[in-house]
């Protein structure tokens, strides 16, 4: 069987996807992938797979997305060449990335006049989590990018399909609460847990440490972004800092453009002068080199719709590297610490300093909620454990 995969992305830099993608081909199904190419080479990620992908410039991508609520280019696109990859490839299952594709995704498949299914895949709470980046704020971004427009069409984008993938329980419970029409067997639950049946990436080795001080490292990992959480974070450290408490604070990740001249100037302070260390990009495979020496890792996220809509990624990455996390009070995050007592939950900043402050000082209870949280990972938290979810769907839907 012929399954069309819709990503309106780099299809290599994409895990979930990937992930996905490697679950269905143990199954025999032929894939393919249908993306956009933003460089001139790629090697193909995934063995015997077939890729097409539109060559577009960033910006020019980035452009039309932000127009897509006033003058939809962006859907027409997609929708011919949704039609087109159909048509030469034989699909019989269309499998489409992300809410706003789903139109487009509904618009290709009329087009070629055939009756195939739709499988959306959610990979975010997007009616929310658009009005939280940077590009639809102000009076003529917003007035232009409409974010506000997607709570509004949501329901229809979902009748589009036939099937829904979500990150979670809770975010599928959100949705049937929010729109009762729908039934609970329309929705698969397909958590961002990690492939373990894949060979590890090969490592790029080890890194020395940045810093000169011997102290316990806190580590963030992801969007350098105030959705984040990651401001408040800084906010915290700074405090620990000044009493004078023994830590170090390492951030890898891109930081959001409007978010850029006040992170820099933070991490500029004199006071933070070789206590606090920023990389801007690493490869996927030098991950596990930078948690061996980390101490405790951080998601500071936001508590809002989006976060609470499943467990980011990052956090499954930093149980299989052993460490112990803090991380806001979001639902499902904190549902999963506290459940194998692999890490601390805060509430506010107070709470957030403290649970610093207590894995800095008992480096016995660090390596003990590192070890839980690693088992957690190893026996339950992987696609071995999830991956019949989604098997399943391709059997019932295509009976």
């Amino acid at each position: 069987m012929n399954i069309g995969i819709v990503v309106d992305n780099e299809l290599n830099d994409d895990v979930r996807v990937l992930r996905e993608i490697g679950i269905l081909k143990d199954q025999d199904y032929e894939i393919f992938v249908l993306c956009f190419g933003f460089r001139k080479k790629y090697k193909n990620p995934v063995n015997k797979i077939n890729i097409t992908r539109i060559n577009i410039h960033r910006k020019l991508r980035d452009f039309l997305f932000f127009l897509l609520n006033t003058i939809p280019v962006y859907e027409w696109i997609w929708a011919l060449q949704i039609k087109k990859h159909i048509s030469l490839n034989g699909i019989e299952i269309l499998h489409v990335h992300d809410l706003y594709m789903a139109r487009a995704a509904h618009s290709g498949i009329k087009r070629t006049g055939k009756n195939i299914p739709l499988i959306l895949d959610l990979h975010e709470n997007y009616p929310f989590t658009v009005t939280t980046y940077n590009w639809t704020k102000g009076f003529i971004r917003s007035r232009i990018s409409q974010p506000g427009k997607w709570l509004r069409k949501e329901k229809e984008y979902l009748e589009y399909a036939e099937r829904i993938i979500v990150l979670s329980n809770d975010f599928r419970n959100v949705l049937i609460n929010r729109y009762p029409e729908f039934s609970e067997e329309t929705f698969v639950v397909l958590p961002n847990v990690p492939d373990l049946s894949q060979p590890e990436p090969k490592s790029k080795g080890s890194v020395k440490n940045p810093f000169k001080q011997d102290f316990p490292i806190l580590f963030y990992y992801g969007v350098i972004a105030e959705r984040r959480g990651v401001f408040d974070a800084l906010r915290v450290f700074i405090n620990l800092v000044k009493e004078d408490y023994p830590v170090n604070f390492l951030l890898i990740g891109p930081v959001d453009k409007k978010d850029k001249t006040r992170f820099l100037d933070l991490i500029g302070l004199d006071l933070l002068t070789n206590r606090i260390h920023y990389i801007p990009w690493i490869d996927s495979t030098e991950l596990s080199a930078y948690l061996e020496i980390s101490d405790i890792c951080i998601a500071p996220f936001h508590k809002n719709p989006q976060h609470e809509s499943g467990v980011a990624n990052k956090i499954y990455e930093y149980m299989l590297g052993k460490k112990p996390i803090i991380v806001s009070d979001c639902l499902p995050q904190k549902k999963l610490i506290e459940k194998y007592n692999c890490g601390l939950v805060f509430e506010n900043m107070a709470e957030f300093q403290n649970a610093i402050i207590k894995l800095i000082d008992d480096s016995n209870l660090r390596t003990g909620m590192g070890e839980k949280g690693y088992e957690a990972v190893i026996k339950e938290h992987h696609t071995g454990m999830v991956k019949e979810n989604l098997i399943l769907l391709y059997k019932t839907i295509t009976c």
